[in-house]
């Protein structure tokens, strides 16, 4: 079964998937050719249909940069300035004659510049700057390598099955949400394997096979964001988060752009996966699956879940006992137990360690650390790499152990394939890399910021009421603007350099800001007529009723997509009112 799933994958991807996706639309509204759409129905069908008319998001940079180059040399033309506390931010003309100097805030606050002798050299002479400025690629490609070991060599898909398997009835839908939002790990893993195997499951155990695609569906897309471990997302959305910083801090008068890491959202996301799991299980088990109905098995069209063989089992049990061993290191590594760190790897990663800061005349010196999180764990890409040596040793152990990798040479295919999946991420992180510097680099993005910023600071100081609404209505924005666009990096770097500097001056710190986008770019994906998978899940979904369609999909998701937008955001305003740290030495405000 696992087989088909994966070769209907392979086929709906090398086809038009907007086509494959109105078929599967057109059956769902034939089958209820009788009946008159719902209103929400028909609000998706335009939301459709508008989101369709939108350029590839490659296109949509290209095109989005060439219009700031052009506003720049309007405004820059008429003699527009930026007003802002740190000093004054002509536009730049990046398509004049005249000697270019690009202000930005430096390390210590203050502002730097940098000159270009005119509007060309500056477009080709930063262009690949640009692109290798974006620091996070490299994380991103990193984690993916590791990750694309562990799902090629097979160990993802039987951890998946086999914790779906062991689990009681009772904790069935949990546990398969809570296994979607781990899945996001590695890029499409949740959508071809989990979701057909929580439908297969439910149908084994008497229950309705679409409360399980529900479940699945809504752990992988709806619980999108949220992740006990720093994800690819983190890394992702970082570059865009840090660029927008740099305009906040230049407005709010802080220096906050550099302290930006990937894991600024985990302790918050490591926290939702909780709550996602909550929300969805009393959704799913109290509204969605009794409105479903008794499930007639009559309906179903299935073949027999394939079993593993006994070599995949042991490798299985094999791999489980060495990844016990490799935690159990990181553990000793993180411990502080050697005081005088003399033994290797004991303690080398905990609060024993100093680290090189400045002392009182301003020079290079170790420093003593006060707490964990602020210990070497935490520094850098220490924990990017962790993460790497967990999910590359399970898969090449497991790889080996099973026999999927019969030498060491059979494990650069996996990796390969790996970096190939993030092939069209790459090309369009090219192209928001230029536009975010023509953005910034013109000063057009501290101009827009600076005017919202304005608006902002007519809200009273100390006014928590108003900055709560600034929130939810900015998380609320982000969940409308994901209906018509997909693709949470497209979407964040139109929206990020507008709104971090602008919530900045609100009080807000550039993580806050990311972390609340996430919220609002995750909880309506389920519910996206424009969700690239849509097609994809409608097919597993008629192998248990043959005439469902997106319209079913849709209405039975649109109940858990408001609970995760409402409950989340709930969620997040208590966790900002109780002033919890976010990530590591950060929280939601400034």
């Amino acid at each position: 079964m696992l087989k088909y799933y994966q070769n209907m994958i392979k086929y709906i991807q090398r086809e038009n998937l907007i086509d494959i996706r109105r078929q599967y639309m057109d059956v769902g509204v034939k089958s209820q050719s009788k009946q008159k759409k719902s209103k929400i129905q028909g609000f998706m069908d335009k939301i459709e249909m508008l989101g369709n008319k939108l350029p590839h998001p490659v296109l949509m940079f290209i095109y989005i940069s060439i219009f700031v180059l052009l506003a720049s040399a309007v405004l820059g033309s008429l003699g527009v300035v930026a007003h802002t506390t740190l000093g004054d931010f002509p536009i730049n003309n990046l398509l004049g004659q005249e000697p270019i100097e690009v202000l930005k805030v430096g390390a210590s606050g203050a502002t730097v510049s940098e000159r270009y002798s005119n509007g060309l050299s500056y477009i080709i002479g930063t262009a690949i700057n640009n692109f290798m400025d974006m620091k996070a690629i490299g994380s991103i490609l990193i984690i993916m390598l590791a990750i694309g070991l562990m799902e090629h060599s097979g160990y993802l898909s039987i951890a998946m099955k086999s914790v779906v398997k062991a689990t009681p009835v009772k904790l069935v839908t949990p546990v398969v949400i809570f296994l979607g939002v781990m899945s996001n790990l590695a890029s499409d893993a949740g959508y071809v394997v989990l979701i057909p195997l929580a439908a297969l499951m439910y149908y084994t155990l008497g229950r309705h096979p679409l409360a399980g695609l529900a479940a699945g569906f809504a752990g992988v897309s709806g619980g999108f964001s949220a992740n006990l471990f720093v994800s690819s997302t983190d890394a992702l959305l970082l570059p865009f988060t840090q660029a927008a910083a740099e305009t906040g801090d230049a407005l709010a008068g802080t220096n906050l752009a550099g302290s930006l890491s990937v894991t600024s959202n985990w302790f918050f996301m490591m926290a939702s996966t909780a709550v996602i799991m909550l929300l969805g299980t009393l959704v799913i088990d109290k509204f969605v699956e009794p409105r479903l109905g008794k499930y007639n098995k009559s309906e179903a069209s299935i073949d027999q879940n394939h079993n593993e063989t006994e070599k995949e089992i042991k490798a299985f049990k094999f791999t489980n006992k060495v990844m016990l061993v490799v935690l159990g290191l990181i553990v000793l590594a993180a411990l502080p137990l050697d005081k005088g760190n003399k033994i290797f790897l004991l303690g080398d990663l905990s609060t024993n360690v100093p680290l090189w800061g400045t002392n009182a005349e301003g020079l290079p010196a170790l420093v003593e650390v006060d707490g964990f999180l602020n210990s070497i764990f935490f520094q850098g890409d220490i924990v990017m790499m962790i993460m790497f040596v967990i999910f590359a040793a399970s898969g090449l152990v497991y790889g080996f152990k099973s026999g999927k990798f019969a030498k060491p040479a059979d494990v650069v295919p996996a990796m390969v394939k790996a970096m190939a999946d993030m092939a069209p991420i790459i090309v369009i992180l090219y192209f928001v890399a230029q536009f975010l510097n023509y953005f910034n680099d013109s000063h057009i993005g501290i101009l827009i910021a600076s005017m919202g910023a304005k608006l902002v600071e007519m809200i009273p100081q100390g006014n928590m009421f108003m900055t709560i609404v600034l929130m939810v209505a900015f998380i609320f924005l982000t969940a409308f603007v994901n209906l018509f666009m997909g693709g949470a990096s497209s979407k964040w770097g139109l929206l990020a350099p507008i709104f971090v500097p602008i919530l900045m001056v609100a009080g807000f710190t550039p993580a806050g800001v990311q972390l609340i986008y996430r919220i609002g770019d995750s909880a309506t994906n389920v519910i996206s007529p424009l969700m690239s998978y849509l097609g994809v899940i409608v097919v597993f979904g008629q192998k248990y009723k043959k005439e469902f369609g997106v319209g079913n999909l849709i209405s039975t998701m649109m109940p858990i997509s408001m609970a995760f937008l409402f409950g989340w955001t709930a969620f997040a305003i208590i966790w900002a009112l109780l002033g919890f740290p976010i990530g590591p030495g950060t929280t939601f405000f400034i």
